[in-house]
């Protein structure tokens, strides 16, 4: 939001021993012809009652010392210099504070989900509990080895080139992101919009991802090939946004535990997911037992591996989603799976 001073525009007025009145630079110049233009200084011959309107005195030296928005300094050879400010007109005004609300709508945007922002805007916004959703763990594999060898700024930047690559994929499958912790991203599926098909689009966004990593798309740093572990577990959780000053939307609950224990224990370049996400994504991805691992607080926890799409359910020439898939999707959850499951293009940059 623009302040006060954003909002004036600083006027200097130089009066001489005669009690002529110049401007004493470009913007006052342009602000004293302005007056002039809406007939509010007078003539040029009238300078003194120009002066008068405009600070209230006549005499400069009335204004030495005191307390106003105008305020005149003796200058040697018994000149002033008169200081003030004037308002811009409603129109700029008006402008400046529209797009700083935009401004600062879009900054909201950038760091919460569009439907959690209109709750914040609305004052609305509670903590919300949540049946069912899917949430995504995707880590850099021994990215602490990487960044303790190479240059940082080019380490950091390479991270934010697959982060930014990963926002634009879930994106489309309408998987939203949390936040990122060091090397780690944190996405969430059913969560703030739910979806029946939540699981699905985590998976479907998944499997882009690592797709999208395996074909290095980016440039290489110290010759290092990027891996990265994906994990993924359905579940119960709540969401809301922490903060007075920064606001932070975050998800807690076992559910984030387990998916972040199930992306630790999950293989480089391969979507793992828990027996809970297996049981909701069987119809239509192919899947093969991994291990069992213990979890602190939900016990053993078996741990999957997607192959890929269903054959039946697949495209042969372009590895992705068939009109096959689209009808059971359709059909399971009542809703049309998402246009970026057909994206050739998309992550292939």
């Amino acid at each position: 939001m623009p302040t006060v001073l954003d909002l004036i525009t600083p006027v200097l007025l130089r009066i001489d021993a005669d009690g002529d009145v110049q401007a004493a630079d470009e913007p006052s110049a342009a602000w004293l012809e302005a007056q002039e233009i809406a007939g509010l200084a007078g003539p040029v011959e009238a300078w003194d009652r120009s002066l008068l309107r405009l600070c209230g005195v006549a005499d400069p030296a009335a204004l030495v010392g005191v307390d106003g928005p105008w305020r005149s300094l003796p200058l040697p050879g018994g000149e002033y210099l008169v200081i003030g400010g004037a308002w811009q007109s409603g129109e700029t005004i008006a402008e400046r504070v529209g797009l700083s609300s935009l401004q600062t709508k879009q900054a909201i945007l950038n760091v919460l989900p569009a439907a959690t922002a209109e709750a914040m805007a609305g004052r609305g916004l509670q903590p919300k509990a949540y049946r069912e959703s899917t949430i995504v763990f995707v880590d850099a594999v021994q990215f602490s080895r990487l960044a303790g060898r190479v240059d940082p700024v080019s380490c950091i930047r390479q991270l934010d080139f697959y982060f930014s690559l990963f926002d634009q994929i879930t994106g489309a499958f309408g998987v939203q992101k949390v936040t990122t912790i060091g090397d780690t991203y944190l996405a969430v599926a059913g969560v703030p919009q739910r979806r029946a098909a939540h699981a699905v689009d985590a998976t479907l966004a998944a499997l882009r991802l690592a797709q999208a990593v395996a074909t290095r798309p980016g440039p290489v740093v110290d010759e290092w090939e990027w891996s990265f572990r994906i994990g993924l577990h359905s579940g119960p959780c709540i969401s809301g946004v922490t903060g007075a000053r920064r606001h932070v939307f975050d998800l807690w609950g076992d559910t984030v535990s387990v998916a972040a224990h199930v992306q630790r224990v999950g293989r480089a370049d391969v979507v793992s997911v828990s027996g809970a996400t297996a049981e909701l994504i069987d119809a239509f991805f192919e899947l093969s037992f991994d291990a069992m691992t213990v979890v602190r607080n939900a016990g053993e926890v078996a741990v999957f591996v997607v192959r890929g799409i269903r054959p039946e359910l697949v495209d042969a020439e372009t590895g992705l989603v068939n009109a096959a898939f689209r009808e059971r999707y359709l059909a399971m959850f009542g809703d049309e799976c998402p246009a970026a499951a057909g994206d050739v293009l998309l992550g292939a940059l």
